[in-house]
């Protein structure tokens, strides 16, 4: 946890400006969720954005009041966003035509969500998130919606595989300690995110206008 306390009615608060890309980042992902939350075809989408709403929204009063709930309150907020990840996994699923192969790796994320969650809970550390998400996103998402992309040319892929590819960026920045127009790595990490998250979400919409076009025909 990086040292820059500040004093607000006597009490000692941290890292201002996580705390408030944080709520930029919450903001955003719950006004994507609105918008998609109505769509029952778009609804794992919708989920997705919910508990990465919520993620960010736990993890910046994570950050600002680090000094009295200290880890246990960022790993709550560490779930949720493993939440959002296994949501985005199973969206990708429904991108598949055999049941099989759709029961099989439903199996295979259920059980990496349980392992998160033991893991989380012992290891405490943000490599955990880290590693879920490069197991989900890159090992299991990426891969389907590419396949989709090239078998049926859809621009939706396309969208959320740029949204996909470009948050592995955040990761690596997270941790560097650097300033950049004033702006900390996690700073820097948690506005790139927001850039990612509405490429997704265009990605998404773009297929749900795609859908109202097709039933008016």
């Amino acid at each position: 946890m990086e040292e820059t306390a500040f004093y607000f009615f006597g009490f000692k608060l941290m890292e201002l400006g996580n705390f408030i890309t944080d709520m930029i980042m919450a903001i955003a992902t719950y006004t994507f969720h609105l918008k998609l939350k109505d769509d029952k075809l778009m609804i794992h989408f919708a989920y997705f954005f919910l508990f990465m709403a919520l993620s960010s929204l736990i993890g910046g009063f994570g950050h600002l009041l680090f000094n009295y709930t200290a880890k246990p309150f960022q790993v709550f907020g560490w779930i949720f966003s493993a939440l959002s990840i296994y949501f985005i996994e199973l969206a990708a699923l429904k991108e598949l035509k055999s049941e099989k192969l759709r029961k099989k790796l439903n199996i295979v994320i259920n059980l990496q969500f349980v392992l998160f969650i033991v893991s989380i809970l012992f290891i405490q550390s943000f490599i955990v998130v880290t590693t879920n998400m490069i197991v989900g996103i890159m090992g299991l998402v990426i891969p389907i919606f590419s396949i989709q992309a090239f078998q049926k040319n859809r621009k939706k892929n396309i969208l959320i595989i740029s949204g996909l590819l470009l948050s592995s960026i955040p990761a690596f920045l997270y941790k560097l300690k650097f300033d950049f127009a004033g702006l900390s790595g996690k700073e820097m990490s948690h506005l790139i995110l927001v850039l990612c998250f509405y490429l997704i979400f265009l990605g998404v919409n773009t297929e749900i206008v795609r859908e109202k076009a097709v039933t008016r025909l």
